[in-house]
């Protein structure tokens, strides 16, 4: 039996003609259009997702969980069913499922089944946060529930338990890599760390200290930095993005911003671009001065934010308001946004289309978007 998922399908639309069956007219700037369809994402339960450019490669993390969280009410509610975490593995072009990692042979963790239902019970290692050393062909994914990670080979057909990270992690949210250096990054929110990996050895090799409940990171490697959002649920008093780099693990300055603020980088330009998923505001950070130079309002709750810098737009994914925004960066000014219909969680571009694909919350299926300039 699987988890529920939240209903609806995300239909064709353009602005010169909506389609009937679409959730809502979109509200574009004028010469701009855009088309948006769901397709199977080859999970139970949508997570995070990442494109790997050159292998032409979807990776779909499957949060195939004990819990379920009403759409409506926000309520976390123990749902038992068996659970099948795997990661799935679609094609870019074909945008077809080509075959799954599976997590099944990996040791359970004992975890409580809810906060209402304080019943400890083994959980299975589900992957959730998932980042792509693409240089070396690996997998990074976390479970913020058992507190564990894994690395595995893009190949791989199944995790293996010499896969998963020999070090101690609690509540890990937001991983990332950098595929030019082969190390992998864990936000340790509990631990106010961001734990190093080599994903080769999948064992800890720093620690990135003084970085009060890290949630989300983006990583620069031409200019050897790291951008930590945190998520300070806690006190709800310290918000920043923090600059690290990465060279010697050392914080370099704490930049302040609205709150849970998820950062993303332009490659084209440096420019940091942060998105409060409390607030909806996305702050825009000078590489070079380290300070925020725009505050665009998206009026929305935007879960993350990616950036297409060849086409020069940055897409976020808002979570409750269930659409997508989309930023201009030639001006750093919304463009309008786009109702999906369904609550967008994980979102990625396509460098070679500007095609831009969405996991769904709570749903196996996958939002995939394009959006056109003129």
């Amino acid at each position: 039996m699987g988890a529920p998922v939240v209903a609806g399908l995300v239909v064709a639309a353009t602005l010169a003609s909506p389609a009937s069956a679409a959730p809502a007219s979109a509200k574009l700037a004028s010469g701009w259009s855009y088309s948006q369809t769901s397709i199977p994402a080859g999970v139970t339960d949508g997570a995070e997702l990442a494109i790997d450019q050159k292998r032409r490669k979807i990776f779909v993390t499957d949060a195939d969980d004990f819990n379920y969280k009403d759409p409506n009410t926000g309520q976390v509610l123990p749902y038992p069913h068996l659970l099948d975490p795997k990661v799935s593995v679609l094609s870019t072009d074909t945008r077809k499922v080509l075959r799954s990692i599976s997590y099944n042979n990996l040791p359970t963790s004992s975890v409580e089944a809810s906060k209402s239902v304080p019943v400890k019970i083994p959980m299975k290692q589900v992957p959730f946060g998932l980042a792509l050393d693409t240089r070396s062909g690996r997998v990074i994914t976390t479970n913020a529930e058992t507190n564990r990670a894994t690395v595995v080979s893009m190949n791989a057909r199944s995790a293996a338990p010499s896969d998963m990270v020999n070090t101690k992690l609690s509540h890990p949210m937001g991983v990332a890599a950098d595929s030019a250096t082969g190390r992998a990054y864990i936000a340790n929110l509990d631990f106010n760390a961001v734990i190093v990996v080599d994903t080769a050895t999948r064992r800890e090799i720093a620690q990135i200290k003084d970085i009060y409940s890290p949630s989300f990171i983006a990583v620069d490697s031409a200019r050897h930095r790291l951008y930590v959002g945190n998520a300070d649920i806690k006190t709800k008093k310290t918000h920043y993005v923090a600059v690290v780099d990465s060279r010697t693990n050392k914080v370099i300055k704490k930049i302040p911003t609205a709150a849970n603020s998820r950062p993303a980088v332009d490659a084209a330009t440096g420019k940091i671009y942060a998105a409060s998923f409390a607030t909806g505001e996305v702050a825009v950070i000078d590489p070079d001065s380290l300070t925020v130079t725009t505050r665009i309002q998206t009026g929305t709750t935007p879960n993350k934010i990616a950036i297409d810098s060849k086409r020069r737009v940055a897409y976020t994914a808002n979570l409750f308001k269930k659409s997508f925004t989309v930023i201009d960066l030639k001006t750093d000014a919304v463009i309008g946004t786009i109702p999906a219909g369904v609550s967008v969680h994980t979102l990625a571009v396509d460098e070679r289309t500007g095609t831009v694909f969405s996991t769904q919350f709570q749903s196996p299926k996958m939002t995939v978007l394009s959006v056109k300039r003129g």
